[in-house]
């Protein structure tokens, strides 16, 4: 029969224990409750539903009564129902919710012990014999019998024996007592010498333990300034093959024809010569034979997982801001359109082509996708990063990208293998790359440098980089990309300016983009202006 009712409730690290004794004990969140839960451990449930769960003691035992409907409660893993038995280490839990009850119901013990089992049993021999000893009168006369015994014999030793007897007697106790005192004495002195003993190798750990951690502060220092020094060359060796060249072609067509636009055909005079036009602009039109007006262009960007690769908007929509083609003039409206646009990634043989996805309406980015059916498994994923304590003024940066695009790729070779490869290719940017792709000559242009300052549409530093870093990945001190790049001041080398990240991750994460699953993420709020 149950006299009571032991409760443990339990929600994450919060455990607490309640003995009830009542024959109605009510669980949840009102004040008249037996068992008072917070609401915030509870999933979100009608207001007026304060009772969670009601218990009432019938014929000796705790059954359900009722219980809130509207939570999912569950009875040692099955679905909860009313007039069910609590028994001893049944647990209730809520779905969704951390909160555990788990119920002890008391049992009541006999009220009469018997306690025969803790009785003496004396033989019946032992006790007769016992009663007989009592009545004799044996015992008395062996008593005065041993009395006169010592008497005589005390008379018969001379006093020189005693005498001795008392003095050994005496030199024995003095002795002991000596020997006890000065033992007393030593443990005394034994005892102060090891707490003297322990005082010492208590104030040696304790410098020991202050050397450590000041060995510990100094090699954490060390460290950092090892890292700091060694940040790009680490980052170079673990993400470069994640940051691509991107190059690529477009023109324009006309307004509602689809008519590519051409050069002017060239104008002769008489003698044959061409007619010069004087240094101004070249006017497109549809019309005529000539060549179609197109325009390459190169830049950076860099690879997230996924198939996705974010670089500059004005990389991935180029016409925003080629002067080039800014300062054509046509004949009809003409609208922009991408001819090809390949990601020129190091150690890949051949490009691989990129389908544009979105681009930021006030911030410099685009996210791109990789137009291919399998993505590449050997690009690194470039990790972002989502803790803003992470970008401050003079902290370190590294940026990785490709300035000057193929112009400083072939400076890298000697002058006789350049000029080959120009005479070979020409002026064609697709050929040029190709052969320095299959040859493995694209890689990226590694630079370190310091953050100047800060605010919430960009990052300004100081790492060199030139035109063609656009859209390069610009990594922080914890190894992780804290901002794209997409402007250099050209009055000033040691300010070149980057788009936070947390930009381009509401970018690509609207583009379908999520985080690697053992990363933490934050979703910052998108923001920011662009600037050419």
């Amino acid at each position: 029969m149950a006299t009571g009712l032991v409760i443990h409730i339990s929600s994450g690290k919060d455990k607490h224990t309640q003995v009830l004794t009542d024959e109605h004990v009510r669980i949840g969140i009102g004040e008249d409750c037996s068992v008072r839960l917070r609401s915030a451990s509870l999933p979100a449930r009608n207001a007026g539903d304060e009772v969670v769960l009601e218990l009432e003691r019938r014929n000796g035992s705790y059954l359900v009564t009722s219980f809130d409907s509207s939570l999912e409660l569950k009875l040692n893993g099955k679905t909860l129902e009313s007039e069910t038995e609590i028994e001893d280490g049944d647990e209730v839990r809520i779905d969704d919710s951390p909160l555990l009850l788990t119920f002890y119901p008391i049992r009541s013990l006999p009220a009469v012990v018997g306690t025969s089992a803790h009785e003496a049993h004396v033989a019946p021999f032992i006790e007769q014999a016992a009663i007989e000893s009592s009545a004799t009168a044996r015992r008395d006369d062996a008593k005065v019998f041993l009395r006169e015994f010592t008497r005589e014999l005390v008379k018969e030793i001379n006093p020189s024996t005693k005498l001795i007897t008392l003095t050994i007697a005496v030199v024995l106790v003095g002795g002991s007592l000596y020997i006890g005192f000065s033992m007393f004495k030593e443990l005394q002195r034994t005892r102060k010498l090891i707490d003297d003993q322990r005082a010492q190798l208590a104030q040696a750990k304790d410098q020991a333990s202050k050397m450590n951690q000041t060995l510990t502060d100094i090699g954490r220092s060390n460290k950092e300034i090892r890292d700091s020094l060694s940040l790009a060359v680490k980052l170079r060796s673990d993400f470069g093959s994640g940051v691509c060249l991107i190059a690529g072609t477009y023109y324009f067509v006309e307004a509602g024809t689809g008519r590519p636009l051409r050069y002017p055909e060239a104008q002769a005079t008489e003698s044959g010569a061409a007619v010069q036009n004087s240094g101004e602009p070249s006017t497109l039109t549809p019309d005529g034979n000539a060549a179609v007006a197109e325009f390459q262009f190169s830049g950076s960007g860099f690879y997230v997982g996924d198939g996705f690769v974010i670089t500059n908007r004005h990389i991935a929509q180029p016409w925003l801001a080629d002067e080039r083609a800014q300062s054509l003039s046509t004949t009809v409206r003409g609208q922009p359109r991408l001819k090809k646009l390949n990601a020129y990634f190091p150690d890949h043989a051949q490009p691989i082509p990129l389908k544009f996805k979105v681009a930021g309406s006030r911030d410099d980015l685009a996210v791109c996708l990789l137009d291919i059916k399998d993505f590449p498994t050997d690009i690194p994923v470039i990790p972002l990063e989502t803790d803003e304590d992470a970008v401050a003024v003079g902290k370190t940066v590294v940026m990785m990208g490709f300035p000057s695009g193929i112009d400083r790729l072939l400076a890298l070779l000697d002058d006789a293998e350049s000029r080959s490869i120009q005479q070979r290719y020409g002026g064609s940017l697709d050929s040029l790359l190709g052969h320095l792709a299959e040859s493995r000559r694209i890689q990226p242009l590694t630079t370190q440098g310091n953050i100047t300052d800060v605010n919430s549409m960009r990052i300004a530093y100081d790492a060199r980089t030139a035109e063609g870093g656009s859209g390069a990945p610009v990594f922080g001190p914890t190894g992780r990309v804290i901002g794209v790049n997409f402007a250099v001041f050209t009055e000033n080398e040691a300010s070149n300016f980057a788009v936070p990240i947390r930009y381009g991750i509401t970018l690509l994460q609207r583009a379908g983009w999520k985080f690697p699953p053992d990363k933490d993420s934050k979703e910052p709020e998108a923001g920011g202006t662009p600037s050419k």
